[in-house]
């Protein structure tokens, strides 16, 4: 990928830039549950001062063309397959996974040729293994108006609800009454397999835990870090489950940081952990 190009103007394609404009150094993001690119826009703007060209994959969109059941292990490999199926993923350097999107991150990054870093934005431990599922309830509506965002994220600033305020309302609607809960021992067999892939890491890996969060405790990320070959944790102070909405400046920091940090490391080759 070329300093003069774009990325995204293929129908059709799963990954796309964040933000338009000229291509920098290619970072691979998985959004989160019920979040999208657009989430992560006010990050964007920071990480493009730094020459970098977040891309973002659609999940819902591969979640689409998935035929394995959800919450299945076949399906997350299919997911895992699409993503990399698609050439803009060939090309990043770093591979950012938010939540739910994490186990992926750790599973997408493995097989990438040039990976040099991994960064797992408040992950949830019970998706490696590391912790019992721990359950917290989200105050607001999905796809709410402002006052929804402003009570799902309570710490972010009004620029950034205003942001995101577009990306809430594209969103297709939740559907936490109609999603099946998938047995136990799938659920096990999902986290036991990533699990594998994170202790396998080739690549540095940095998880990023908002201070305020109440789904991922400080020792959960000292024991996902753990789990990681060479890992590490980083906080964000006054941001909860999403560091980048409630403080993008601070996460993008912390994001360019361990990418200066893990510049030099050699990256990752092709087939690398795969299963």
């Amino acid at each position: 990928m070329s300093g003069g190009g774009h990325v995204g103007d293929v129908p059709g394609a799963l990954i796309r830039a964040v933000l338009p404009g000229p291509c920098g150094v290619p970072w691979l993001l998985l959004p989160g549950w019920q979040q999208s690119a657009a989430h992560w826009a006010p990050v964007a703007r920071w990480l493009s001062g730094s020459g970098v060209t977040l891309l973002a994959a659609d999940l819902a969109g591969a979640a689409a063309r998935c035929a394995a059941p959800p919450g299945t292990v076949a399906r997350s490999g299919e997911l895992v397959d699409r993503l990399l199926g698609e050439p803009a993923a060939a090309e990043a350097v770093m591979v950012v996974g938010h939540s739910a999107g994490a186990p992926l991150a750790v599973l997408v990054a493995a097989a990438l040729p040039g990976v040099r870093g991994v960064v797992l934005a408040e992950p949830v431990a019970s998706h490696f293994g590391a912790a019992p599922p721990r359950h917290a309830a989200v105050p607001g509506g999905h796809g709410a108006g402002p006052g929804g965002l402003r009570e799902q994220y309570p710490m972010a600033a009004e620029a950034t609800l205003r942001t995101i305020e577009p990306a809430a309302r594209g969103l297709p609607p939740g559907e936490p009454a109609r999603r099946t809960r998938m047995p136990t021992d799938a659920d096990g067999e999902r986290a036991a397999r990533a699990a594998r892939a994170l202790a396998g890491a080739r690549a540095p890996v940095l998880v990023v835990r908002g201070r305020a969060s109440a789904l991922l405790s400080a020792g959960d990320a000292e024991a996902l870090a753990a789990m990681a070959p060479r890992g590490r944790c980083a906080t964000v102070p006054d941001a909860g489950h999403s560091p980048h909405i409630d403080r993008p400046r601070a996460t993008a920091a912390q994001l360019t940081a361990f990418a200066a940090e893990v510049a030099d490391h050699p990256p990752t080759y092709a087939g690398a952990a795969r299963e």
